[in-house]
């Protein structure tokens, strides 16, 4: 990935709403910003850490409707038989031109363990936070 299509690709994830479509709200995550709603999800839950991950789309090349919906649904089969809980989500870019990504919200997985999932599924970064802490958008080299 050039130094350009990083930067593109960048200022594209930072004007996204990461928005998990909890039980009873939703929630919107903004990257590098605190969210309260999400705050309570996590102590709820007894979880310190989560990630923001989508299967859709590998390497931002889009593919189609159903194409996504393959590979979401994959990555979510793949998770519940590893054993993790999540949330729907959907990252919702704030510029026309690209579709919202169904993605999943994963309380209580690990930085590592959140990297290793994007790689799996082909992503160029996820976002990754912890309980108190600004969210962060993490490559994936």
């Amino acid at each position: 990935m050039t130094q350009t299509n990083t930067a593109t690709l960048a200022d594209a994830y930072l004007h996204t709403t990461y928005r998990v479509l909890a039980a009873d709200e939703s929630i919107d995550i903004r990257i590098g910003a605190v969210n309260p709603a999400l705050e309570r999800l996590l102590q709820a839950g007894q979880v310190h850490t989560w990630a923001f991950v989508t299967a859709s789309n590998p390497r931002s090349q889009e593919l189609s409707r159903e194409g996504n919906a393959k590979r979401n649904d994959a990555m979510k089969r793949s998770l519940r038989e590893a054993g993790w809980r999540y949330l729907e989500a959907l990252g919702v870019p704030d510029r026309q031109g690209w579709p919202p990504e169904h993605s999943v919200l994963i309380p209580g997985i690990g930085r590592d363990e959140a990297i290793a999932l994007g790689r799996r599924w082909e992503q160029n970064a996820i976002v990754f936070g912890k309980a108190g802490e600004p969210p962060e958008l993490v490559w994936i080299t």
